[in-house]
């Protein structure tokens, strides 16, 4: 620890003068998309082990009327309605839609990876398909059985949009498009042969691409925009095989760095409806609802550690929370809203109640933003952690109304500070080589920091697993000060699907406000998981051209500091790139350099090769490995150390400060 701050002011100087040498012109921060799912790749992981596919097999067409809000809790559409499972069923990228949650079509498949046809270019490809299972549209069943009529006014309706809280809006050639199904495949037999005849469809509806905000700008400020389309051509879909298939194009840019490549082209769906007696008027559908997450009570996080909330609940503790709901009736609904607080235990017990309110319609008025107060604290024990279960409820006052929502959420007090939900929209990186990053995190009382918990999404053939920095700053007037620790290391991933990896740090003591980053190594974007929907932007801060600069972009890192006692045995450690070699001197003033691998597989093998890179990743000395290395020809700065096998493989790595 000592070495570390003896030389830190030192090193960042090296690093930010390599930056102006090599890349000055060229720097900035990188928000792109994910190249991998977590959520749908978990699941689908999970559905092979349980041989249980998402989507739906039976083709037993289904009856009138065809409904679905999305508001169930899978990354899959229902199987009860659609014949597949390619779009990705969630509430994170929709931005107030109808209800709570929403079908996302985007580049990745029900595997939860990047489409293989996914070809960077300027040309377009279709990626996700959401299809209707058979549907009766020749007959209904109730109150009797009868043939469907062009009278009966059939029309489908659903709400959408481009964009949400993804970084990448779908261009003017990334469309949405629904289609019809006039004929389906089936097999035509001559007395010479036989010929399959796939689907035949029509399309009826399609929208080019646009940015969330072109797309309010032409819709009077909505959100999400209802289509509705009659159903009149009863020749064509009056049939017990009618279905219906929405479709996206994506066009996939080709990056400057295989790091950079990324999902793209996110459009919602909501409230898709199919059923008679219906007009282009109807857009009405009575309920209320809420429309987002169950908030976290917490003013500045997600999540926090008990002892350090405890130490200051009242500046832990948010004065209100935001709520939305919405009222999709065509008239006032006079409603009332609570929550409740409590722990598994039954010891703990708070509660609110507001009073009577008119709730416009949605459609007229837009969705609620309810803010009730927050009047309690957590208790203020000696515990290590605690969990809270949140629960809001929306009900309609009007006597024998059924309408209402409720929605809940669990508040974590663990060991950890975190800013995110722990599920990552996009991925963030800066360039070039020598770039740094750091996120702030304020204290309320002194305490040591154990670990760094990190989630860096994965990228096509591991891109982005570079070596960088791990650094800990301390505080100088709002930015960061000087380095308290920093440990050369590589993005790592939990053997857990969408879990963090864990950075032990040895035991360092933290107070006040400390900030937690990075110092790259390379130009590549290290593709750090970035949470678009909780907006901590205030809290990160990037460095590019030897200034620290907020950041550009809305969203929270993926970086979770864990502070207090030891952590038990069995957690995740990093690879060991330094207790393999050992180097001295270090820092070095010239000569040579003497090397030790302490690894015994490795230390009597003839065939290794050392070699000695600048921070852009420029071999300045290579050689065949032995105990001395000549440094005289390298100039005062940081360098890192490579041992590789005969294979390229990487053995050992360290970083060697010279110092003239």
């Amino acid at each position: 620890m000592k070495t570390v701050n003896k030389y830190n002011a030192f090193r960042i100087s090296l690093l930010l003068g390599l930056l102006f040498l090599f890349f000055s012109g060229f720097s900035q921060e990188i928000l792109t998309g994910i190249q991998m799912n977590p959520r749908v790749r978990l699941k689908y992981l999970e559905s092979l082990k349980s041989q249980q596919p998402g989507g739906a097999t039976d083709t037993t067409p289904i009856g009138l009327p065809f409904f679905d809000d999305f508001s169930y809790d899978s990354v899959y559409p229902s199987r009860k309605l659609w014949a597949d499972n390619f779009t990705f069923i969630n509430t994170d990228i929709p931005i107030y839609p109808p209800n709570r949650g929403a079908a996302t079509f985007d580049a990745i498949d029900a595997n939860g990876l990047i489409y293989s046809n996914a070809v960077p270019g300027p040309s377009t490809f279709i990626a996700d398909y959401l299809t209707s299972r058979y549907i009766r549209l020749d007959s209904v069943f109730s109150p009797a059985p009868r043939k469907l009529r062009a009278l009966d006014s059939v029309y489908m309706s659903f709400y959408y949009q481009p964009q949400g809280r993804s970084p990448n809006f779908p261009l003017a050639q990334d469309s949405l498009i629904l289609r019809f199904l006039v004929e389906p495949a089936h097999d035509s037999i001559t007395p010479t042969d036989t010929t399959h005849v796939p689907d035949l469809w029509m399309k009826v509806w399609s929208s080019i691409g646009m940015s969330l905000d072109t797309f309010k700008f032409y819709n009077q400020d909505k959100y999400f925009v209802q289509a509705i389309i009659p159903i009149t051509d009863t020749m064509r879909f009056f049939k017990k095989t009618f279905r219906f298939q929405f479709y996206n194009y994506v066009s996939f840019a080709a990056p400057p760095e295989n790091s950079w490549q990324t999902n793209c082209d996110q459009w919602s769906i909501d409230n898709v409806y199919l059923n008679i007696n219906r007009n282009m008027h109807d857009t009405i559908l009575p309920e209320i609802r809420f429309l987002d997450r169950a908030p976290s009570m917490l003013r500045n996080y997600e999540s926090m550690p008990y002892p350090q909330y405890t130490a200051s609940p009242d500046q832990e503790m948010a004065d209100s929370v935001t709520v939305i709901f919405s009222n999709r009736d065509s008239g006032i609904r006079n409603c009332r809203y609570s929550y409740n607080v409590t722990n598994a235990a039954g010891t703990f017990n708070k509660n609110y109640s507001s009073p009577n309110m008119n709730v416009m319609p949605y459609y007229s008025a837009g969705p609620v933003l309810e803010h009730p107060p927050v009047s309690f604290f957590y208790p203020i024990v000696t515990a290590d952690s605690a969990e809270f279960t949140m629960t809001h409820i929306v009900h309609d006052n009007a006597s024998g109304s059924v309408l209402g929502d409720t929605i809940t959420g669990l508040q974590k007090l663990y060991n950890y500070f975190a800013y995110d939900d722990g599920t990552p929209e996009a991925s963030y990186g800066l360039t070039p080589a020598g770039s740094m990053l750091a996120y702030r995190f304020n204290l309320d009382k002194p305490d040591t920091l154990r670990a760094v918990r990190m989630y860096f999404n994965h990228v096509l053939n591991n891109q982005n697993v570079q070596y960088f920095l791990l650094c800990v700053w301390n505080d100088n007037a709002g930015t960061p000060g000087d380095t308290i620790y920093s440990q050369l290391t590589l993005p790592m991933f939990s053997d857990e699907l969408n879990t963090y990896y864990t950075y032990p740090v040895p035991s360092l003591p933290v107070n006040g406000t400390i900030y937690i980053g990075w110092i790259q190594t390379t130009s590549d974007n290290l593709c750090l998981g970035f949470d678009t929907y909780n907006d901590h932007s205030d809290q990160i801060f990037y460095n590019t051209t030897g200034k620290w600069y907020p950041t550009s972009y809305t969203g929270s890192l993926m970086i979770r500091p864990v502070v207090g006692k030891p952590l038990p045995l069995g957690i995740s450690e990093p690879r060991n790139t330094d207790a393999g070699l050992v180097i001295y001197p270090n820092p070095c003033s010239g000569g040579y350099l003497y090397l030790k691998l302490i690894d015994t597989q490795f230390s009597a093998t003839g065939d290794l090769r050392v070699l000695v890179t600048d921070l852009p990743g420029q071999t300045l000395i290579s050689s065949m490995y032995s105990g001395a290395l000549d440094v005289s020809a390298l100039d005062q700065g940081l360098y890192i150390i490579r041992i590789s096998d005969s294979n390229g493989n990487l053995v050992a790595a360290r970083k060697l400060i010279i110092s003239r």
